[in-house]
């Protein structure tokens, strides 16, 4: 999750975390169906999912700053992985190199993507992106990013392996992207903007973002933002949290200065460069914690369980034929 727009969640959780869970906007909609009791039909998710984390979280993966040995190992791997799916680049090659103004200088990153051709001839297509890079480390620390973002990336892996197998929609084409360069500045979704604007006859209908997606809080509850682009969004929740039991929430805050004030989730990942461009969007993520931005955000503290209920429930969204406005 990209630092300098969230900084002040971190300095803020201390004063969040003692709040009664009450002040945390519940299931609006329909608060009997959120239960701990997650349901999943995907038998083999949880085993990829854990083999994924566990991977890009080890010391070899050194964090997995942008433009580092680690990044570089980071890409070979989601390259490996998206060519043992038989997914097909977008691109001449999956990694596709970007350049941003960074610091008085140019820096450069990597995004790596991915797309699943429509059965169909058809320009319909829908995207859901998750950054792999994070805050690397140091002589004496190393940030393994274990939700921040490992946990996005498995849960786009397990839903490109489920739609590849049998894609629920003929004529809908899918883009997966792993972006770089998110924590300093969503750069790598910029750059991926950027590039699907020189495509206009792409009838981007929907973009995804998944950004820690693995450490629920006590009702198990996964946070979206973005419903307003969605077509009838409340029967589009109840039949989400139908399939997984998966609670959804849709407003999040913090306590800041005395008051209670909402969070700018807005610009906090890379679904905000698809807001300004004028695409459909929607944010899948939990709420900061303690692990947040530490050497401590480790595989063991997540809950590989919920990962798979919103890989799912990102699935079922996501093969809904009429799901979003008309332009």
């Amino acid at each position: 999750m990209f630092t300098a727009q969230t900084c002040f969640k971190v300095v803020s959780f201390g004063l969040w975390c003692g709040l009664s869970i009450a002040l945390l906007s519940g299931c609006s909609q329909t608060p009997r169906q959120c239960s701990s009791a997650i349901l999943s039909s995907w038998p083999d998710a949880h085993q990829q999912i854990t083999q994924d984390i566990s991977i890009l979280t080890t010391a070899e993966f050194q964090g997995r700053k942008t433009a580092t040995q680690g990044a570089r190992l980071t890409q070979e791997f989601l390259i490996k992985r998206f060519a043992e799916m038989g997914l097909q680049p977008w691109q001449a090659t999956f990694a596709v190199p970007f350049s941003y103004d960074y610091q008085f200088s140019t820096a450069s990153g990597v995004n790596i993507i991915a797309t699943i051709a429509a059965k169909t001839n058809s320009n319909r297509w829908r995207v859901i992106t998750a950054h792999y890079d994070h805050l690397g480390q140091t002589a004496s620390k190393r940030y393994p990013g274990a939700d921040d973002n490992a946990s996005g990336i498995a849960g786009m892996m397990a839903i490109a392996a489920q739609w590849q197998g049998d894609p629920p929609l003929d004529d809908v084409n899918l883009m997966l992207v792993a972006t770089d360069a998110e924590e300093p500045g969503l750069y790598g979704s910029y750059a991926l903007v950027a590039l699907l604007q020189q495509y206009p006859q792409m009838e981007i209908e929907l973009s995804i973002n998944l950004d820690m997606i693995g450490h629920p809080d006590r009702r198990k509850a996964i946070y979206m933002e973005g419903q307003k682009n969605l077509v009838d969004f409340e029967s589009i929740e109840q039949e989400l949290m139908q399939k997984t039991q998966l609670c959804i929430k849709t407003h999040r805050s913090n306590l800041l200065s005395g008051r209670m004030n909402k969070t700018d989730w807005l610009r906090a990942s890379d679904h905000y460069p698809f807001h300004q461009a004028g695409y459909p969007w929607v944010y899948f993520g939990v709420p900061p914690h303690a692990q947040y931005h530490t050497p401590e955000d480790t595989i063991d503290t997540l809950d590989i369980d919920f990962i798979v209920a919103v890989a799912e429930t990102v699935y079922q969204m996501i093969s809904i034929d009429k799901l979003t406005k008309a332009p």
